[in-house]
């Protein structure tokens, strides 16, 4: 029995080196392939235990930058290009309000030519309604009065349409001057041959030569009558002038002209009040006369006020 045991245990023990000695033999022929594939290919043989190199695996679903080849993704617009079109589009907007405002302001600059252009040609209006006072006044186109005064001691004789009376002398007791009756006429020939700078220039000399003579109310009343259709018409010097009149000469034969012209000259000046005073003036003191400043100023009253 004994010895039936022991030859069992030799048999296992038979049995079990067996495999291993065929596993051993198997590792060695692994070993002998492996060290003559590296031979081959002259590079030493794979440390199974050592570091190993990254392994590309296929693409997932997992991410949009894992994704397979050829898939077709939609990718969001980077954030710079969505900056850039924001500013292009503030840009636009910032241009059309430009051009806005502009057009804006050519509509109020042709507004105010509009409004130039019509006040030129108002002004070129009254230039000429002046301009043509001027000349009835002068020249005598209408109205039948002498007024003599203008042509002191002369054979020529003009005729005034505001002249009350037929007028032999300036309503100045001062006797004449030498020389003053000449000057005077010369100056006054000036203004009927339409030289109206001149004729300025020529009363003020006058003026200048004989301030207190017989005929300086006169050179006062035409140097107003001047300045209003001189180009540009001066018309704080038109008011002075006839402001002078009436101060220094008050019972002068040419106050109610003088008197109507202020009327014009306020209401050229834009005080309508001041304008009415002076032409209410004409028609309260001198409404009793022959004088035709009455029924001017009367005139100018009802277009205006």
């Amino acid at each position: 029995m004994q010895g039936f045991i022991n030859m069992l245990t030799a048999g296992g023990l038979v049995l079990l080196t067996g495999p291993l000695c065929l596993m051993s033999a198997q590792a060695q022929d692994y070993v002998d392939l492996e060290a003559e594939r590296a031979a081959r290919a002259n590079v030493a043989p794979a440390d199974p235990y050592g570091v190993k190199p990254a392994q590309t695996y296929p693409a997932t679903s997992y991410g949009v930058g894992n994704a397979p080849a050829g898939a077709a993704t939609t990718l969001p617009p980077p954030a710079s290009t969505s900056s850039y079109r924001s500013d292009q589009e503030q840009n636009l907007s910032n241009l059309l309000y430009q051009v806005q405002q502009l057009q804006q302001e050519v509509r109020i600059l042709n507004g105010k030519v509009e409004e130039q252009g019509f006040e030129l040609r108002k002004l070129k209006e009254q230039s000429l309604e002046r301009y043509l006072d001027l000349d009835k006044r002068v020249g005598g186109q209408t109205g039948s009065m002498v007024d003599t005064t203008a042509i002191p001691n002369s054979g020529e004789v003009g005729t005034s349409v505001v002249a009350s009376t037929t007028i032999g002398s300036s309503g100045n007791a001062v006797p004449e001057q030498v020389g003053e009756g000449d000057a005077y006429r010369a100056a006054y020939a000036l203004v009927r041959g339409q030289e109206f700078e001149a004729a300025v220039g020529a009363f003020k000399q006058f003026l200048g030569s004989y301030p207190a003579g017989k005929y300086a109310p006169n050179a006062h009343y035409w140097l107003g009558e001047l300045y209003l259709v001189s180009q540009p018409a001066d018309i704080e010097a038109a008011r002075q002038s006839f402001m002078l009149l009436l101060s220094q000469y008050p019972n002068n034969n040419k106050i109610p002209d003088a008197l109507y012209k202020l009327g014009k000259v306020h209401f050229m000046k834009g005080n309508r009040e001041k304008s009415r005073e002076y032409l209410d003036r004409v028609v309260r003191e001198y409404g009793a006369s022959n004088s035709s400043a009455v029924k001017l100023a009367q005139d100018f009253i009802d277009e205006n006020f």
